[in-house]
């Protein structure tokens, strides 16, 4: 008797786990967008766009206050920041016309999950029709009849889209949709949506304060068998660290955005010279989907633009199952070679996928789902809209039966151990000692004069260059520290750097007297950066260089570095506990809240460092005052260069 109970107990919670979802649930209220494409850009407008980019963490999307026609009815106001009184005035003449379309990323990937649902239903394998589930929506009153469902009184959010030859896409939208929250609780809205049944859940854009996730997170302890599918916002990336990175453990699908998830897990945002970087966009989806997984996730999706697409799950033995899709091949479906356009690329891929996990289950082939699609963000990449449409559905089902016949795309589908980091440097082969050295000093943002020193780098690299230039350092003449030349006028204060004019800037780049590999060359906001390539060469000792972690794997992997040095070293200078000192350092350095944010992101970034295995990672201080914190860094800094140079001039 006792064994029977078990096994039916046990038969019971298995059936739990797997209970088929009773309804698909999708609230578009909070991610919703009235999508403004412009027509055309005056060259004034582009470059007043361009210096709005700088505002945007993916050089993307700018969050604003308002966007409405203006009073004179002759172009759109922009209220960038309501409180400090920014405005800009978006001419039609500059910019119209503007074509009108629905959108934002959950809306997107509603569209076309309808539509790939429809085909999918009709092309089983055993040519019977599977039974399509049905999905019931939650949406503003201007989009209802898009969005069948439940419809709340209500304007999306409008956004303003911009894109030419030579001008990369930006987007201007505003930071919420318009309603009467004296006469609609739009919380209490969308519990009553959510119910509390073994449902299908997607959620996607949220606000900051958003009880949402708490609400799905103690459903999901409940009902089992609730399946989530997380589509993440750029807002909860900001956060998703300290916020939500607990909602990963009970998402069954996350997807993500490549640029903004990069700068989420503590990389360096990939720049515009990482354009055609393949396999460092390959490198980075890998290790972002072992680190989901690692939170907890079954499923993840991380999109890249134009660029392709990765999709990855949890494998046996610990292992991470992998493949990633390049979105222009050979073989793709031509629709219209005459265009190429991205915009909702990611969004198609996404409801790819979600269309095959709700059609199969927990018996989602990789493969299959990830080269479907492949297939039909290529569709969508030769359309010049974000959306499938009825004319599509020939495409989609010939996608279908193409991924189904074809194999893995060749060399793409790979396993890999999720408790092993997958950023790595290109290796290159030592050649034994030499009197070149060059010494890679990691921690903190090594081109902002103003940032504290929280992270030890900044403080001993200042130090040790005061001490080589009035020579208190006894053994200065074999050692160089190597300054960035910095368009901010801070710099000039700094014995590890110097400042540049903007002209002056530009001058040097536009020459060639930069490293290719170090650097924000190519951006035009106020602070760009470098390093001359003189600064490098011509120096028999050893040369200390303190850069960001990206730049490491890339000097790390470059041919031009593996000639000018004999031996190249990495150390790396920790953030000092987070939890211990942050107090201590807003109270004696004052240290700004976006700068306590760097001590978190550094402290990530701490995480990929370690796995690189640095030949030297300095200690954590004791000291309890500004002073001594400085004297204490510098200090460790010295001891280990005392005994590299007596390593590499012994004898001598």
């Amino acid at each position: 008797m006792t064994i029977d109970r078990h096994i039916s107990e046990r038969n019971a919670a298995i059936a739990q786990i797997n209970h088929a979802p009773e309804r698909v649930l999708i609230s578009l209220v909070r991610s919703q967008t009235i999508d403004l494409f412009a027509g055309k850009m005056s060259d004034d407008l582009r470059l007043t766009l361009e210096a709005l980019r700088q505002r945007a963490p993916d050089a993307v999307k700018v969050a604003v206050d308002t966007v409405r026609r203006t009073k004179k009815d002759d172009g759109y106001e922009v209220i960038l920041d309501a409180a400090r009184g920014e405005r800009l005035v978006i001419a039609d003449g500059d910019a119209g016309p503007f074509t009108r379309t629905l959108g934002g990323g959950l809306c997107n990937l509603s569209k076309d999950l309808e539509l790939i649902l429809d085909v999918l239903s009709d092309v089983a394998d055993d040519g019977e029709a599977q039974l399509r589930p049905k999905i019931d929506y939650l949406t503003w009153a201007d989009a209802s009849d898009s969005f069948p469902g439940q419809a709340v009184t209500g304007t999306s959010r409008t956004s303003l889209i911009f894109q030419a030859d030579g001008f990369d896409k930006l987007i201007l939208t505003e930071r919420g949709p318009s309603y009467d929250a004296d006469k609609i609780d739009l919380w209490q809205t969308e519990r009553d949506f959510l119910g509390a049944g073994d449902d299908f859940i997607f959620v996607g854009q949220e606000p900051e304060d958003s009880e949402k996730f708490d609400l799905i997170w103690q459903r999901k302890l409940k009902n089992k068998g609730l399946k989530v599918f997380w589509l993440v916002g750029g807002n909860q990336l900001k956060k998703l660290y300290t916020q939500y990175r607990h909602f990963l453990s009970i998402a069954d699908v996350v997807s993500l955005n490549l640029a903004e998830a990069a700068q989420f897990f503590g990389f360096e945002p990939l720049r515009p010279k990482h354009k055609d970087a393949a396999e460092l966009r390959i490198m980075y989806a890998r290790e972002i989907s072992r680190r989901v997984l690692e939170d907890g996730a079954n499923h993840v999706i991380i999109t890249d633009g134009a660029k392709g697409a990765a999709l990855a799950r949890k494998a046996r033995g610990g292992r991470v199952e992998f493949v990633y899709s390049p979105l222009l091949q050979e073989n793709a479906i031509a629709v219209d070679a005459n265009v190429r356009e991205d915009t909702g690329c990611g969004d198609s891929f996404a409801a790819s996928i979600a269309a095959h996990y709700l059609m199969s289950g927990p018996n989602l082939k990789l493969n299959q789902a990830a080269n479907f699609a492949h297939y039909i963000a290529g569709i969508l990449y030769q359309r010049a809209r974000p959306n499938l449409m009825d004319k599509d559905r020939g495409f989609v089902e010939y996608a279908f039966h193409k991924a189904q016949s074809s194999g893995a795309f060749t060399g793409k589908h790979e396993t890999f151990d999720r408790d092993e980091c997958q950023i790595r440097p290109a290796l290159i082969l030592p050649r034994g000692p030499s009197r070149s050295v060059l010494v890679l000093v990691v921690g903190g943002n090594p081109a902002d004069p103003e940032h504290p020193r929280i992270a030890g780098a900044g403080a001993a690299l200042a130090s040790l260059a005061q001490k080589c230039r009035d020579g208190s350092y006894s053994l200065s003449p074999l050692i160089r520290v190597v300054p960035r030349q910095i368009t901010h006028d801070a710099a000039q204060e700094r014995p590890d750097m110097q400042s540049l004019s903007a002209p002056e800037m530009s001058r040097m780049i536009d020459t060639g007297k930069f490293c290719k590999e170090i650097g924000d060359l190519e951006s035009d906001t106020a602070m760009r950066h470098g390093v001359l390539k003189t600064d490098l060469t011509g120096f028999e000792g050893v040369c200390v260089l303190r850069v960001t972690l990206l730049e490491t794997l890339e000097i790390l992997s470059s041919e031009d570095f593996a000639e000018m040095f004999g031996d190249i070293k990495f150390w790396h200078f920790p953030t000092e506990d987070v939890d211990e000192r942050l107090v201590w350092h807003t109270k004696t350095w004052g240290v700004s809240r976006e700068q306590s944010r760097e001590i978190i992101h550094q402290s990530l970034r701490d995480y990929v460092v370690q796995a690189q295995r640095p030949q030297f990672k300095f200690g954590r201080v004791r000291a309890t005052s500004r002073e001594d914190f400085e004297a204490e860094m510098t200090d460790q800094l010295i001891l280990r260069l005392d005994a590299l140079l007596a390593g590499v001039f012994r004898g001598q």
